[in-house]
């Protein structure tokens, strides 16, 4: 055994004991022991911001200002009327049409119906200033007239003015326009404006004023346009249009333009319009006043005399410029439409199941059908009227 070993065995061990807490002789024990209490914050007051207080008293004036004290001086100017009262401007007084009166179309067109009542058939339209005659004004919404040409049907009551002034070629009255454009537009101002109304072609206005290119129209119900003169004739106040010394060309070359343009029967404008209207507007802007309807065109130039022994079909025999009839594949006392010869080869014409009008050649399935059909076929000349 080694020495140390015998050492660490007389070696005492001594156990070391943790110290106790021991209860304090100083502490009163009659007492409660004490409890960790919480700790409460106070809030902190919200204060208004500096801006608030001035932004109110700022209100409180404005609301003085504009609701208080005119208040205060519309009571004491009810006391004397005479302090605040003020001339008020009248409009002026557009007399009622009656049965042997005159009207004009106010508006850029109107349709005219054989009855009074939008499902019947169309006659034919008006256009912006044109005159009537007013023959009944039993209907409501609805006034019987009866046009220049003594076409007589109803338009709308709310289309027309019996206030005349558009028409007097007073002594201020400088020059007369007539529309070539499809539509002219009329501002209310020289220089811009608020658009007033279009006016269609063939549409005829007086002008007041003219300078640099402008002109101050008028307008029915007293009211005053302006339009720029491009695509327009200017003429003197008496002055007609003048029939140009190669009537035919510039008659069908003015019609041609019309290809496609939506068909409406009886219409007169380029937003809709029949075969006669587009002979009528095509005469017109060329020197010669024609009727407005197929039914009267067919009294106008001199009738076409067609081979009655020639196996070519009679529409071959059409020369360009003259209007050919046709009646309905029923009844050939009836009429079913008109055409417009273009050229040798070629018809203006709206049929009955297109939405536009066409042209077709000579040699066409249709065209051979109608050949068929003429009732008469009619030539213009400068003296048609």
């Amino acid at each position: 055994m080694n020495k140390n070993d015998s050492k660490d065995k007389n070696k005492k061990i001594s156990i070391k004991h943790r110290p106790v807490a021991r209860e304090d002789i100083f502490s009163d024990k009659d007492k409660e022991p004490q409890v960790s209490k919480n700790l409460y914050l106070t809030p902190k007051k919200k204060k208004l911001p500096p801006w608030l207080l001035p932004l109110i008293i700022i209100a409180v004036l404005l609301l003085g200002v504009f609701v208080l004290l005119p208040s205060l001086l519309t009571d004491s100017n009810d006391e004397n009327p005479s302090a605040t009262e003020q001339p008020q401007a009248t409009e002026p007084v557009i007399p009622l049409a009656g049965v042997g009166d005159r009207a004009v179309l106010k508006r850029s067109s109107a349709l005219v119906f054989t009855r009074a009542d939008k499902t019947s058939p169309h006659i034919t339209e008006l256009l912006l200033n044109e005159s009537v005659l007013i023959t009944d004004t039993a209907q409501k919404d609805w006034l019987g007239v009866e046009l220049e040409d003594g076409l007589s049907g109803y338009v709308e009551r709310s289309a027309l003015t019996a206030d005349t002034s558009s028409l007097s070629l007073d002594d201020d009255v400088v020059m007369k326009l007539v529309i070539r454009d499809p539509f002219k537009r009329v501002m209310s101002h020289a220089r811009g404006g608020t658009l007033l109304l279009e006016a269609p072609m063939g549409t005829i206005l007086y002008a007041d004023y003219h300078n640099s290119g402008l002109v101050r129209v008028k307008l029915p119900e007293g009211k005053l346009g302006w339009m720029n003169t491009q695509g327009v004739f200017l003429l003197n106040v008496n002055e007609d249009l003048p029939v140009p010394d190669d009537f035919q060309k510039s008659f069908i070359f003015t019609a041609i333009a019309f290809e496609n343009a939506a068909y409406i029967p009886g219409g007169q404008t380029r937003n809709g319009i029949s075969t006669a209207g587009v002979v009528r507007l095509s005469a017109l802007l060329n020197g010669l006043e024609l009727p407005r309807t197929a039914g009267q065109l067919m009294e106008v130039g001199e009738k076409v005399e067609f081979p009655k022994t020639s196996a070519q079909p009679a529409i071959k025999f059409l020369r360009p410029g003259d209007l050919v009839f046709f009646h309905e594949k029923a009844d050939d006392q009836s009429l079913d439409l008109m055409a417009l010869c273009l050229t040798e080869e070629r018809l203006l014409l709206s049929l009955n199941n297109k939405a536009t009008i066409q042209i077709i050649d000579f040699d066409s399935v249709t065209a051979e059908e109608l050949s068929e059909r003429i009732m008469v076929a009619r030539r213009l000349n400068e003296s048609s009227q």
